[in-house]
């Protein structure tokens, strides 16, 4: 029967696939071919001599769409062939398990008015609605900067820096845009499909923050100033001291930001939680901060002054002293000091030197002039300490025994289990045996799960600081020694703007 109404082709396919279902082996498919091509209206057409059995109406069911949509098509009998009644058709979607959905309108609609090779969707299931997570929103700057500002004339302000972000008591800190729960869904064989559960939002804070009855806002109990550590939230006020830091003041120990307008004298202490910001000269003190420590002029340290933050460290100069970063140093000069960073030593400015001393960062020092003419010693150390190189090794064979004694007390245990399975009767050293190899098993995974996740950060320490770099602004004297990693390269000569890395296993210069 050639379509009408818009209706489809013959599919020859879905044809060949019905004369096999009729058990007809042998037909002319060209010869069909060519009569579906004619397209004549009731044409009947001679296709095997081959004697069969009556062919009752037949019923094909797909399941798509994740399963949320059965299609069911039917099949004409043969012309004494039995028809599908509705208890057959509700038979054979029990036969494939569709249970779930089932649409029995399209059913009585089909058995009214039969239409044969239509899909029609015969059950349909409930998608799932999916829900949204809980979002914070923070109406504060979460990523205040402390970069300096680099002046025409190359020299670098060290006044104008963005470190702390101020807030008013009772300002707007943060809101919780709440979740919306998801709707599970079910699949025409009659599962549950189970909604992702999505996460809650509350927000996290230390003192000095109110939250509303609802939990929704936070807003700051002070006067101060606000950051963003991890996931929390901490405001804080602002210790001034309005002289300076001596024998009048003592040390100073302050959960949250230090301010001193004039200088901090030899021999004392400022410990702050939060940032350190000093308007006049260090000497030989000591200060040690959470946050940032930003110096307006800088250090003359006597050898005593020692620096260290969390954040980044940020002074005119470094003169004698000891400094340590969690984040980046950034100076406009250092003579004979020891300076570490986390992540970048920058000498800003021009006329910006480094000489003496040792300086170390995990990924970039820079400087316009590294050591002097008279060939002053100078080490810079850039990228991963050789001592963690050697342990991400040891780590690395160790993992590996791990695993192949797992593999071997596997082994052992399935053997033993096997002898179990076949009836015979262990020994009472191979009862105990199995057991040892069970508990050994057991401790050997937990280690192998600790060292797999030292690893993976060690790995992850180890690529991220692959492009460590020494950049020359302008020139690099005889005296200064380079260590990458665990390669050591020591300048015999005056270069000029050019960097240093890691080129394989050795220690190159190149341009800019």
């Amino acid at each position: 029967y050639p379509e009408r109404d818009g209706g489809k082709k013959v599919d020859l396919k879905e044809f060949a696939e019905y004369l096999d279902y009729c058990k007809i082996p042998d037909y002319d498919l060209p010869q069909i071919q060519r009569e579906v091509a004619r397209n004549r209206c009731n044409g009947e057409v001679f296709i095997s001599s081959i004697k069969i059995n009556e062919v009752d109406e037949r019923m094909l069911i797909k399941v798509i769409d994740d399963k949320l949509l059965a299609i069911a098509r039917f099949y004409p009998p043969s012309m004494h062939g039995a028809m599908l009644t509705e208890n057959d058709i509700m038979a054979e979607l029990r036969k494939n398990k569709i249970t779930y959905g089932i649409e029995m309108k399209y059913i009585k609609a089909y058995l009214a008015g039969r239409q044969f090779c239509r899909d029609i969707p015969i059950a349909k299931g409930i998608p799932i609605v999916y829900g949204k997570d809980a979002q914070i929103v923070y109406h504060f700057n979460t990523n205040p900067t402390s970069k300096p500002k680099l002046l025409e004339d190359g020299s670098v302000d060290f006044h104008e820096l963005n470190i702390f972000t101020s807030v008013s008591r009772n300002e707007l800190l943060a809101e919780v845009i709440p979740d919306v729960p998801g709707k599970n869904g079910m699949d025409v064989f009659g599962n549950v499909l189970k909604a992702p559960a999505v996460k809650k939002g509350f927000i996290k804070h230390g003192k000095s923050v109110v939250i509303s009855e609802d939990g929704l806002k936070a807003y700051s109990e002070v006067n101060g100033d606000v950051r963003l550590e991890g996931d929390t939230i901490f405001v804080s006020d602002t210790y001034h001291v309005a002289a300076d830091v001596d024998a009048s003041t003592g040390d100073i120990r302050y959960d949250g930001n230090v301010t001193v307008t004039g200088n901090v004298r030899s021999g004392f202490r400022i410990e702050a939680s939060g940032e350190i910001e000093i308007n006049g000269a260090v000497e030989g003190a000591t200060l040690i901060a959470g946050g940032n420590i930003v110096l307006k002029r800088g250090v003359q340290g006597m050898h005593k002054a020692v620096l260290q933050a969390d954040g980044d460290i940020i002074s005119k100069f470094f003169e004698n002293c000891t400094v340590k970063a969690g984040n980046n140093i950034n100076t406009g000069s250092a003579l004979h000091s020891n300076l570490t960073a986390k992540e970048n030593v920058i000498i800003s400015g021009k006329k910006g030197f480094l000489i003496g001393g040792t300086t170390s960062a995990g990924s970039r020092i820079e400087a316009s002039v590294f050591g002097n003419r008279m060939n002053t010693t100078t080490t810079l150390k850039v990228g991963i300490e050789p001592d963690v190189l050697d342990h991400f090794k040891d780590l690395s064979v160790m993992i590996k025994e791990n695993q192949d004694k797992i593999i071997e007390l596997r082994q052992t245990m399935e053997a033993l289990l096997k002898k179990m399975k076949e009836g015979k009767k262990l020994l009472t050293s191979q009862v105990q045996l199995l057991k040892t190899a069970n508990d050994s098993i057991k401790e050997l995974e937990i280690a192998l799960e600790n060292e797999s996740e030292e690893y993976m950060l060690l790995k992850e320490e180890i690529e991220n600081h692959r492009g460590g770099k020494v950049i020359v602004g302008n020139k690099i004297y005889p005296g200064v020694a380079i260590h990458m990693s665990n390669r050591f390269y020591l300048v015999k000569e005056v270069q000029s703007l050019c960097q240093f890395m890691l080129d394989g296993v050795d220690i190159v210069s190149g341009p800019i």
